[in-house]
């Protein structure tokens, strides 16, 4: 007989991709039983064993950062306003 896991998948409720870099915002339960985003930005290369990712960022890998923190910044601000007060 095969143990299930009590684990579930938390997906993301938004994502933003630009190029190689992208963001997935999930949402996390804080102490008092609300909900609040948070962000993870990933690079995706490619190996001879298939795609990785990597949270390094070189020189040509800087607008579409930025682009994808911009992107960020305004669902957060659409979504969540009161983030970052």
């Amino acid at each position: 007989m095969k143990k299930q896991s009590s684990k579930t998948t938390n997906k993301p409720v938004h994502t933003v991709r630009i190029g190689a870099v992208s963001a997935s915002v999930f949402l996390n339960d804080g102490k008092d039983g609300a909900k609040f985003p948070s962000a993870i930005i990933r690079r995706s290369y490619k190996t001879e064993g298939g795609f990785k990712d990597s949270s390094s960022y070189g020189g040509r890998h800087l607008n579409e950062l930025a682009a994808v923190v911009s992107g960020l910044q305004a669902w957060f601000a659409a979504n969540y306003p009161d983030t970052g007060k």
